[in-house]
């Protein structure tokens, strides 16, 4: 287990910069706040997804990712629409573990919005 929770804080922290700067030039380019939270999403992965974005209403999308797990999860708001050809592609990104791949994908669908609040882009719970 030590092994396997070493290699998944690798992974994140070799993909955390180009996640960062994903949502940096996505929040630019749509006006839309968009957060990576960094948690352990357990058993209930769907649920504990909902209750994350739901603890962050400001921000359009909510990408929850559990590293030790390698599960993502994406939540909008009720507002956003998201084409299925976009969520089809994302699912595949996460797949392939490109996480500034599917932020990228997801930005270019949202509608230019007036930047609004400005939250974090990245948590670590």
């Amino acid at each position: 287990m030590l092994h396997k929770r070493k290699e998944a804080a690798s992974w994140w922290l070799q993909q955390k910069p180009q996640v960062a700067a994903a949502i940096k030039e996505a929040e630019a380019a749509t006006g839309h706040q968009i957060m990576v939270v960094v948690a352990r999403l357990g058993k209930y992965h769907a649920a504990r997804a909902t209750h994350i974005a739901r603890k962050n209403p400001g921000a359009s999308l909510v990408f929850c990712v559990d590293v030790l797990q390698h599960r993502y999860e994406l939540r909008w708001q009720s507002d956003v629409t998201l084409p299925q050809r976009v969520l089809d592609t994302t699912t595949q990104l996460f797949k392939e573990q490109k996480l500034a791949e599917a932020i990228q994908l997801v930005a270019q669908s949202l509608p230019i919005n007036a930047p609004s609040e400005n939250l974090p882009d990245i948590i670590d719970e």
